[in-house]
Order: C-alpha cells, then structure tokens, then sequence
C-alpha cells in the first residue's frame, strides 16, 4: 500500500471517529477488527478452517455490536 492511500485511510479513521458515540466507536472498532483478520487470512492467497474461525468470530462480534447499537436507538414517531 503506497503512502497516500495509508495517509487518506488513516485521515477517513480519524473522520469518522470525531463526534461518534460510544457505541459508534464500538462498531468502527469491530469493523477494523474484521478487516484486519481478513487481511491477514488473505495474505497467502489461502483461508485455514482455524482462519475462517477467527473470521467468522469477529464477524459474529461486529454483528452482535451492531445490533446492541440499533437497538438502542429511539426513532420517533410522528
């Protein structure tokens, strides 16, 4: 990955970061997670079962954060 693309990734992290909400932060924070292990499954081009596990797990956590977040959500009616 070249230096501007890490510069503009890290740039967009920050971005989205400022002003979030605790459960926001929650949620990017899984959704890093999941891309890095998917990162790192993917760098020789192969997934192991013991790397689909850990992918899955992390999904299964990013998921679960995600719903806790929009369940805690009040929408207003009109």
């Amino acid at each position: 990955m070249n230096p501007i693309a890490i510069l503009s990734l890290a740039i967009t992290f920050i971005q989205l970061n400022k002003g979030q909400t605790a459960e926001g932060k929650k949620i990017i924070k899984e959704a890093t997670d999941v891309v890095k292990t998917l990162g790192a499954a993917l760098k020789d081009k192969k997934i192991t079962m013991a790397e689909k596990k850990a992918i899955v797990k992390e999904l299964r956590e990013f998921t679960k954060t995600t719903i806790d977040a929009l369940d805690t959500l009040i929408i207003p009616e009109k």
